[in-house]
């Protein structure tokens, strides 16, 4: 009898540990293998990217929405879900983990958290949100919505697989039309490409708008590299190469690629190499949305300069 009733509790405990391992297995960690999972499953991926342990709407997200019943049942049959998870307690993951969630927020362009990406199971994002308030109701059909976008992209790709040259091109393009153009920027360059190569003359508009964001993000990654490593003034060097490699450039086009360079520009050591900047910025259009930050910020640091001068300087105390 009491060999039956340790079994018992023994097959009650196991029973138990596998429920919370099939809980906890809905939300996985390695990005790879999750990719792997959505192409053999037909899924996407629903990328979450938190602060377990310090972020409040993180946590608020994950308790009105993430661990309900509701949430449980219904997001794992249309998304692998993704935890890519930034602690301030870092014993919580492995280096590797720790390395991965890094690259993959610099990839993705994560300022903030929590933000939720959501992407195709070749990681290409399609979608962006983060907390929405009123529980797995509410949230379930937000992401039905934002899975609408890759929907129509997916419609015109598929008629581009039947088509060639500046048709298919069209194709291809309309499908990154419905997508932010931010975001096939930065994930859709080997569309893009192809975009190009199909159709030279630009027919598409294609070359001249997305062409020209997805070079600005990388021209804008290079920079603090390069700054980092051989200072603000290599920094400029390259942004004057990007615009005189790119001859077709409009000049709000080189304003935008100018106004990259102040990632690499810090105060108050910097503030007359900024003056000079927006000068140039300003003497392109002044007009523009970029003309007018120039303007600000030119007022900003002449006021930052005059305050400075009219600081009394500090002398040694006499002995």
């Amino acid at each position: 009898m009491n060999i039956l009733r340790s079994l018992v509790v023994a097959t009650t405990a196991w029973s138990l540990t596998a429920s919370t391992f099939a809980a906890g297995d809905l939300w996985v960690s390695d990005f790879e293998k999750a990719k792997a999972t959505a192409a053999k499953e037909g899924k996407d991926l629903l990328i979450d990217f938190t602060g377990s342990d310090w972020c409040g709407w993180c946590i608020k997200l994950r308790k009105e929405v993430f661990d309900l019943d509701a949430f449980k049942s219904a997001g794992p049959k249309k998304f692998v879900l993704v935890e890519l998870d930034f602690p301030q307690d870092k014993s919580k993951l492995t280096k590797e983990t720790q390395e991965q969630n890094a690259k993959l927020q610099t990839q993705f362009g994560i300022q903030g958290f929590p933000s939720i990406i959501l992407a195709d199971a070749q990681g290409r994002p399609y979608a962006k949100t983060g907390y929405q308030a009123g529980g797995p109701e509410k949230y379930l059909p937000h992401l039905d919505e934002l899975r609408a976008v890759k929907g129509k992209r997916d419609e015109q790709w598929k008629k581009a697989e039947g088509a060639q040259g500046v048709e298919k091109a069209k194709f291809l393009a309309a499908g990154l039309k419905a997508l932010d153009e931010e975001l096939v920027a930065k994930h859709y360059s080997k569309v893009v490409a192809e975009i190009t190569a199909l159709d030279p003359k630009d027919e598409t508009g294609v070359g001249a708008a997305i062409g020209f964001k997805a070079d600005l993000a990388t021209l804008q990654g290079e920079l603090a590299t390069v700054a980092g490593k051989d200072g603000p003034g290599a920094a400029r060097k390259k942004a004057d190469e990007f615009i005189t490699s790119h001859a077709k450039l409009t000049a709000n086009q080189k304003q935008v690629a100018l106004l990259s360079l102040l990632r690499v520009y810090r105060p108050p050591q910097d503030n007359d190499t900024v003056l000079k900047l927006m000068g140039e910025v300003k003497a392109l259009d002044a007009t523009t949305e970029e003309g007018k930050q120039a303007a600000m910020i030119e007022e900003r640091v002449k006021e930052m300069n005059a305050k400075a001068a009219a600081k009394p300087s500090e002398k040694p105390a006499p002995k």
